[in-house]
């Protein structure tokens, strides 16, 4: 049995991959648990070492991994050398932090400090939307704490899930620090399980987050998950018209419109509705759609068929809901997995497709009239990842903003993450967080000192 990588543009076999089979996993296993018990005992400053050598492979290599990236799920190649570039800032910007992260921390009027020290093997289950940022986004802090890792990697990615072993090796990782493991769905519960695995953390739907977190939980062991959203943006009279409609034409469409905190509903202030729609509508249908090698491209095609097709499917059954299609709408003609972009006005707010997340190049339109119905529709999903509030009243924004169920608010800005900056969600969309100082110490085990006299 084995995996294939299929070029999103053309639908063709790019190569295939053998499945690991039960003495494979067995191996890979082991190869962590022994990397953890060398990789826990090194000086934070062999570990910080490690990560400027990272990035600098990365910054040396981005074409390369962007390629590799384009190739097997379809990102502008652009888009893609800067998701490796973004890969090597984090490595950097965890390297610079260790001390100040990892520092003990006294307790107030006690004689007591907080260390934190390294948990054990990691288990990822990783996506195939953010092939290097989002493994990389998890791997640097757990390595910089002395965690190693063993990665599930996305069935239609494999290329890169190979190339980021090969990478930590490289780059002067030990053996075992990072393990590559090759299975299907199917057999992550007995990987969950094993006692040498101590943690598990997971990008995905809803769905497999929730199955992989009760059992996690059945055998007490820790879970991050990152499970997805479906992203207000919303857009009040006094905003600046030109650039919310720039940017939300950036945080919608970007990453081929496959990305978990991309702005999926625009709730816009009636007085601003009709500009706005107009506007967005005009820049939508010029984006430049095709092979996501070519440097003028700005929208590929989606990763999968199956992928497109429910886009289709949610699109159709949105019309019947009484949504209307401004542009887009239908699957295109030829080889590849494309969608054009796609507006749709409307829309009963209680349309499936604007309470479920969707991965594909559709922006929804609603209108609203006062705070307090923003703040009502922007809270009506089971999603709590992030959300983008445009305002000039800056008071309002925030007040708004206090109000949102979301990991992440925006003011007069998109939802991107940054190596700096704690990066999760809420509600359905999961629990934990990734980057800056809560995410290098979400997955460390935070000791109590306590030197009495």
């Amino acid at each position: 049995m084995s995996f294939e990588s299929r070029n999103p543009a053309t639908g063709d076999l790019i190569a295939t991959y053998p499945k690991h089979d039960a003495a494979g996993v067995e191996a890979r296993l082991s190869r962590v648990w022994d990397g953890w018990k060398h990789w826990s005992q090194t000086s934070l400053a062999q570990r910080r070492s490690f990560l400027i050598r990272l990035a600098e492979l990365l910054e040396e290599r981005a074409d390369q991994y962007g390629r590799l990236i384009t190739a097997e799920m379809g990102k502008p190649l652009a888009e893609a050398i800067g998701e490796v570039k973004k890969a090597a800032s984090g490595a950097r910007h965890f390297a610079e932090a260790a001390e100040t992260y990892l520092q003990p921390q006294p307790i107030a009027g006690t004689p007591a400090r907080i260390i934190h020290e390294p948990l054990g093997p990691i288990f990822g289950i990783m996506p195939w939307n953010l092939p290097f940022w989002q493994v990389l986004r998890f791997f640097i802090p757990s390595a910089l704490v002395g965690n190693t890792v063993l990665v599930k990697h996305a069935e239609t990615v494999q290329g890169s899930a190979e190339a980021l072993e090969a990478l930590v090796q490289d780059a002067g990782g030990p053996n075992g620090l990072y393990v590559n493991l090759a299975i299907g769905r199917e057999r992550a519960a007995a990987v969950i399980a094993d006692p040498r695995i101590r943690a598990v953390t997971v990008t995905g739907s809803v769905a497999a987050g929730r199955a992989v977190a009760a059992e996690a939980g059945r055998h007490g062991k820790k879970v991050v998950l990152e499970l997805g959203g479906s992203d207000p943006f919303i857009v009040f009279d006094d905003a600046d018209l030109a650039k919310a409609v720039q940017f939300g034409i950036v945080s919608r469409f970007s990453n081929n419109a496959q990305s978990c905190i991309a702005a999926k509903r625009f709730l816009v202030a009636k007085p601003l509705l009709e500009a706005f729609t107009t506007a967005f509508t005009e820049q939508a249908k010029a984006l430049p759609m095709g092979d996501p090698s070519e440097g003028s491209v700005k929208l590929g095609p989606l990763a999968r068929s199956d992928l497109r097709d429910n886009v289709d499917r949610q699109v159709k059954e949105a019309v019947k809901a009484g949504g209307r299609v401004l542009t887009g709408g239908e699957p295109s003609p030829g080889p590849g997995y494309f969608y054009p972009p796609t507006v749709l006005v409307d829309l009963p707010p209680e349309a499936p497709i604007a309470l479920e997340e969707f991965f594909g190049p559709v922006a929804m339109i609603f209108s609203f009239e006062t705070e307090e119905e923003a703040v009502e529709l922007a809270n009506r999903t089971e999603f709590g990842l992030g959300a983008a509030i445009w305002s000039r009243d800056l008071d309002r924004a925030n007040r708004v903003a206090s109000q949102i169920e979301a990991g992440a608010v925006f003011i007069n800005d998109f939802v991107r993450s940054d190596p700096r900056a704690p990066f999760g969600g809420t509600k359905g969309s999961g629990f934990g967080r990734e980057l800056g100082a809560l995410g290098a110490l979400e997955l460390a085990n935070a000791k109590l000192i306590w030197q009495g006299g």
